[in-house]
């Protein structure tokens, strides 16, 4: 009897000191922009240390824009971390939170919480040098769902009148950001959009010369260190999907804001750590301008959405009308008048 209380004993101690066992792992996915085996090496140590932290492992997984999407919508993931015009779609499709945080870059001893988009040709391009040089010309981009890869390239080009590119002129390569610049240097694209800072990291990494290549529409941005063509939007997005309770999330969200700049994992990654979120207001106008998922159909109005927008304008129309029917009455009344006299 003694040696089975002995047993059990022994069993519940063992099964105490095993909780984060008895739990399935949180499920990390992250868009791909870059080659995936880079990507899922770039973010390992970073799912280590929320493992760490959370008392429960965590699984990385790198996605293109569709695998992303499926993921979400098949309610396959937990913790989802992408371009903030892809945060936006994701919301509103598929019930994905507010940001967590917002991820900080570094880069050359800068902390940046906001990136942009590079428009680039070949240097010996002779016929293509400003914004307006672009149309007609074949354009290379990865995705039209691509903020820096196509989106905000395309929102410069509508503020600046020139036609966007479609049809057999624009090339989709799809991710890797990589293949975009291939696509330019061999001359199956005219020009390429890309994310600010990849044509600099391939120069770091032997795979371009940067004297190769030309910048159009540069922007004068002293304290950031990529070449841009646009005005630059805030950094990357994390959030979580319903698969996460609150509790879950408010602990992801302190262990993130707690990630030190100088421990392995913020390093691996590139960052800083995190911040509080930013506001993606901009970046959710450059989607409704450019009329792209989820703002490509038009919105339902009511008369009541009529109403609080164009309450002045009704109330004084309104006034105008009923002064105009007071007159015609009273033009009318003094026409009888004079008929009878």
């Amino acid at each position: 009897m003694q040696r089975v209380a002995t047993a059990l004993l022994f069993l519940l101690i063992t099964l105490s000191a095993l909780p984060a066992f008895s739990e399935p792992p949180i499920k990390f996915a992250v868009l791909a922009f870059r080659p995936k085996p880079q990507t899922l090496a770039q973010w390992q140590p970073l799912a280590a240390y929320l493992a760490a932290q959370l008392g429960r492992p965590v699984e990385l997984e790198a996605y293109d824009y569709q695998g992303l999407n499926s993921a979400v919508e098949q309610n396959l993931v937990d913790i989802v971390l992408t371009n903030s015009g892809h945060f936006i779609l994701l919301q509103h499709r598929y019930n994905l939170s507010a940001p967590l945080v917002t991820k900080i870059t570094q880069e050359g001893g800068h902390a940046l919480t906001a990136y942009g988009g590079t428009i680039f040709t070949k240097a010996d391009q002779s016929t293509i040098n400003t914004l307006a040089d672009l149309a007609g010309k074949r354009i290379g981009a990865t995705s039209k769902d691509a903020l820096a890869g196509y989106q905000i390239q395309a929102f410069e080009l509508m503020e600046a009148g020139v036609p966007l590119p479609e049809g057999k002129n624009l090339l989709i390569t799809d991710n890797p950001h990589d293949r975009v610049l291939e696509a330019v240097l061999t001359g199956q694209a005219d020009a390429g959009f890309v994310r600010s800072g990849v044509l600099e990291s391939m120069a770091g990494e032997g795979k371009l010369d940067l004297d190769r290549v030309k910048v159009i529409n540069r922007q004068n941005l002293p304290s950031f260190p990529y070449a841009s063509s646009t005005r630059i939007y805030p950094e990357w997005p994390l959030g979580v999907t319903l698969r996460v309770d609150e509790l879950l999330a408010r602990h992801l969200a302190v262990a993130l804001l707690s990630l030190e700049p100088d421990s392995d994992s913020a390093r691996s990654a590139g960052i800083e750590g995190f911040t509080i979120p930013a506001d993606y207001t901009g970046v959710e106008e450059v989607l409704r301008r450019l009329r792209v998922p989820p703002f490509d159909t038009a919105p339902h109005i009511t008369l009541g959405d009529l109403w609080h927008r164009y309450f002045v304008w009704l109330i004084g129309i309104g006034v105008l009308l009923a002064l105009i029917a007071a007159l015609a009455v009273r033009l009318v009344v003094q026409k009888r008048l004079v008929q009878q006299s």
